[in-house]
């Protein structure tokens, strides 16, 4: 699995693309027959995965998630809950990623 990460507007949509995927192999959800899982962070506004969700998410071929860590830290409990299981997820999903780039300005940059 190919892990992308980056802000909004970084340029993953256009990274994920000049690697061969079309924008029908992307999808949302994660049981979707896609091998793309496009936007996690949305995802898990749902709540915490499940293991076989979890499971799910990790054959996808490509998992992108926005970067919701850095910046003003929410006022609101539930925005502060949701932003640490992103950060919390992401680690997991890192540690079965065969591949990870980070998108800054368009420009992938590759963590492993």
């Amino acid at each position: 699995m190919i892990l992308v990460i980056g802000g909004i507007a970084s340029g993953k949509r256009t990274y994920i693309r000049s690697l061969g995927y079309r924008e029908d192999d992307m999808n949302s959800s994660i049981h979707a027959d896609s091998p793309v899982l496009y936007g996690l962070e949305e995802v898990l506004r749902q709540g915490t995965l499940s293991a076989d969700d979890l499971d799910a998410v990790i054959r996808k071929e490509v998992v992108t998630c926005c970067e919701v860590g850095q910046g003003v830290v929410p006022l609101d409990a539930t925005d502060r809950a949701w932003r640490e299981l992103v950060g919390r997820t992401c680690v997991e999903l890192a540690k079965h990623a065969d591949k990870i780039i980070r998108m800054v300005c368009g420009i992938p940059t590759v963590i492993r």
